[in-house]
């Protein structure tokens, strides 16, 4: 992860359990087997809005790549 945010010159940042709870209710998108994991209903959604600070939004649901990977971007307000 920090070798990908290194080469596309982007911050990483890394959200606590905190974080990803108070994001939850913002969530686009509900992953039966993410909940059942993690207690989110989007761990990728919530991680986004996290990192993204008070007052993101997400840019639209998350991708999923064949069950391989979750994306999901958000952006700050000012």
């Amino acid at each position: 992860m920090l070798a990908a945010a290194q080469n596309l010159a982007l911050e990483l940042r890394v959200v606590d359990a905190e974080g990803l709870v108070a994001a939850a209710p913002h969530c686009l998108t509900h992953s039966p087997r993410v909940l059942s994991l993690t207690g989110l209903p989007s761990l990728a959604e919530a991680a986004a809005l996290a990192a993204a600070g008070p007052g993101a939004r997400l840019l639209g649901p998350r991708l999923a790549a064949a069950g391989e990977a979750t994306c999901a971007l958000a952006e700050s307000t000012p």
